[in-house]
């Protein structure tokens, strides 16, 4: 790192724009619904990026964009946060990747289409790009957005400078991706349905959840994170696990990517795993609240209480 400069962590994967339709009455398929349709800048890793912007952290985002008006658009807006998008490459000739949402009045996500054919696109010069800025990384986060040979690229290289690498599985088909891949993970982040692709198994009971992490930690993974929705998050490693208590609100899929953010935040902050689980939760539900710059003495005090928040016994089943 040049003299001056400050750790930046590294963020790779999906860009795009999100299309939510959220209906205002109980959702009913198979019918049209009544409900408002919102735009936003979306794609896990840049959600990421922006969200520890947000947090006043350095970071660069490499991804990839259309050649077209919602490409800009994603690299302006990405930009507004404090994220170096130098690494949003345009791809002539593609559009801009676009994720389709429809949610239940609760915004709650009932089914979505994600069109992410660009990300197919990714070139040696891309990929060389992205490694030459993680050789001064603090840290790489990365999403399965990415094609395999290219999340296989950037694990390796993190793996050979001893780099910190935190991933999201991103959704239930993807998760799949990272089968084989999870020697050298520092801490991976997921819902329940994502983990049990992941475990090859249904996770029926909160024991069940509990012998899915010990097995991703058996297999190369240093820090396990699962999501589990109004009964908490559970976290593992090696020598420590835990179940916290959810926030208030539970976290909702729209913002497991600040949640993600909010680990890689605490970093630097502090070693302790539930504390890293409990600045997750914090920024997720702060990000749920407002948007824009985060007030950090609110996020600490917020993860403070979380990681106190009395939990009893969690026992039987987890519908």
């Amino acid at each position: 790192m040049l003299e001056g400069m400050k750790d930046y962590w590294l963020c790779v994967g999906g860009a795009n724009v999100d299309m939510q339709g959220v209906t205002s009455v109980r959702l009913l398929p198979g019918t049209s619904n009544p409900g408002v349709v919102h735009q936003t800048a979306g794609g896990v890793a840049r959600n990421v990026a922006e969200s520890l912007g947000w947090l006043g952290e350095e970071v660069h985002l490499y991804a990839l964009v259309g050649e077209d008006s919602d490409g800009e658009w994603l690299r302006q807006i990405t930009a507004d946060s404090g994220v170096a998008t130098h690494g949003m490459f345009r791809v002539p000739g593609r559009s801009t990747g676009r994720y389709l949402a429809v949610c239940d009045l609760d915004e709650e996500l009932y089914t979505a289409v994600a069109d992410m054919a660009i990300n197919d696109a990714w070139n040696t010069s891309m990929i060389q790009s992205g490694l030459l800025s993680l050789q001064q990384a603090a840290g790489l986060f990365m999403d399965a957005n990415l094609p395999l040979p290219v999340m296989e690229a950037f694990l390796t290289e993190a793996n050979r400078l001893e780099k910190k690498v935190i991933v999201d599985l991103v959704s239930v088909k993807k998760a799949e991706k990272w089968k084989g891949m999870l020697a050298g993970i520092y801490t991976i982040v997921g819902s329940i349905d994502e983990m049990e692709t992941l475990c090859g198994r249904i996770l029926h009971s909160y024991q069940d959840v509990e012998k899915c992490a010990k097995t991703l930690v058996d297999e190369g993974v240093s820090q396990v994170m699962i999501m589990c929705g109004e009964a908490g998050l559970y976290l593992c490693n090696q020598t420590e696990s835990f179940w916290l208590s959810p926030p208030d609100a539970p976290i909702r899929a729209s913002a497991g990517d600040a949640f993600a953010a909010g680990v890689i935040y605490a970093q630097n902050k502090t070693q302790r795993l539930a504390e890293q689980g409990a600045f997750g939760m914090a920024m997720a539900e702060l990000s749920m609240e407002r948007k824009g710059n985060i007030d950090l003495n609110e996020l600490s005090r917020r993860a403070e209480f979380l990681v106190t928040k009395p939990n009893p016994w969690i026992n039987g089943n987890l519908e």
